[in-house]
């Protein structure tokens, strides 16, 4: 694994040698970011199941303000550990949270201008954490959730607070940009 872009451009990331562990691969980070294009800069970027820190980490290259890396697993935390302090992130541009994402989605209490979930493909509460983020505090009309699931398990559209502005198929990957909907159109 790369860093694709920014300040970091070219740098390589530690993975993490359990196999149950499956990060994003360059064309999907490729092609969620050049949908994004300049979107994160300046910005505070939630990574959520951070694993590696991939996500996160190419939103700090390009920019971002501030990244909260969130992962309940020790072995993902200490490889993110690693890779930030490889490649030289300064400490004030990130927080590590050691959370499962329900728990952490619940508690948060400030807004994110962007957040980067990529669950385990079998996740079984994805749907209830999309809807848990799209109504929390961290979300506002202004941010938006980058959603990398499987294919076979796709987004609830109807009568959600969000709506799914653009949805693109890699493989058994399906990338979802979602945003919440104003307040007038719910």
């Amino acid at each position: 694994m790369r860093i694709i872009a920014g300040i970091y451009k070219g740098r390589k990331l530690k993975g993490s040698a359990d196999l149950s562990i499956r990060p994003t691969t360059g064309r999907v980070k490729e092609l969620i970011f050049n949908v994004l294009q300049k979107f994160p800069e300046n910005k505070v970027v939630v990574d959520l199941f951070s694993g590696s820190g991939n996500l996160g980490i190419e939103a700090l290259s390009r920019g971002a303000q501030r990244v909260i890396f969130v992962d309940a697993s020790d072995r993902s935390l200490l490889v993110l550990k690693e890779n930030l302090s490889s490649i030289g992130v300064p400490e004030d541009k990130y927080t590590i949270v050691k959370s499962d994402a329900i728990s952490f989605a619940r508690k948060a209490s400030f807004r994110a201008d962007l957040l980067l979930l990529d669950p385990p493909f079998k996740y079984p509460e994805l749907q209830t954490l999309i809807d848990l983020l799209t109504s929390s505090e961290m979300m506002t009309s202004k941010t938006v959730l980058v959603v990398e699931h499987e294919n076979i398990n796709p987004v609830q559209k109807e009568g959600a607070e969000y709506e799914v502005l653009i949805q693109k198929k890699m493989g058994r990957s399906l990338i979802s940009f979602i945003v919440k909907k104003e307040e007038d159109e719910q």
